[in-house]
């Protein structure tokens, strides 16, 4: 998003920047620091305190959505016309699956089909409720076409709709550390 910012015409609308996130930021663990009234807990973004494949997929999601509000306020008070969202796609085909069950267990279903009748009637009745890669889509392309009313930046999408967000996900403070962090892990400044 970085090198990607200045490219964003500063002219008109000033464009958007559209993040996925998922509605999957409510399995990420509550910070211990607060004493576990929730929020992302700075000390283990990469994982190195503590590692759960859903636990670490909820703290990337919300991360996702506290950046998209740290840039949007960033752009606020720069006077930037730019608009900054995030959005849950749905529960979609892909195979984001396989690194929540493990790689193995994931080509081994491929390979070899259910290995019980449980697993069988589970993972059948999961699959009719999941979204085609078309059908998840649709709420990105909704916001890159300019729709969802004027004043959106900062907020979460879901099903093209405006979803409310649990405090974890609005905390700006962490958002603000989060994006300090973030620039120096990563030595990408953003220039508003």
């Amino acid at each position: 998003t970085s090198e990607l910012l200045p490219l964003i015409s500063k002219e008109g609308d000033g464009g958007r920047v559209i993040t996925v996130s998922s509605q999957g930021y409510l399995f990420a663990p509550s910070d211990k620091k607060t004493g576990g009234s929730g929020g992302l807990d700075l000390t283990n973004l990469n994982g190195e305190v503590s590692y759960g494949p859903w636990s670490s997929y909820g703290n990337s999601k919300l991360e996702n959505i506290l950046f998209t509000k740290e840039l949007q306020a960033r752009a606020d008070t720069a006077g930037r016309k730019l608009t900054a969202v995030t959005l849950h796609p749905g529960a979609v085909q892909t195979d984001l699956a396989r690194y929540l069950i493990g790689e193995e267990k994931a080509e081994k279903l491929k390979k070899e089909g259910f290995s019980s009748w449980t697993e069988k009637v589970l993972f059948e009745g999961l699959a009719k409720l999941v979204l085609t890669v078309e059908e998840g889509a649709s709420t990105q392309v909704f916001l890159a076409a300019g729709q969802g009313g004027s004043g959106i930046g900062g907020k979460f999408f879901d099903d093209c709709k405006e979803a409310v967000l649990q405090p974890s996900a609005t905390d700006m403070v962490k958002a603000k550390e989060l994006w300090t962090v973030s620039e120096t892990l990563t030595g990408a400044k953003f220039s508003l």
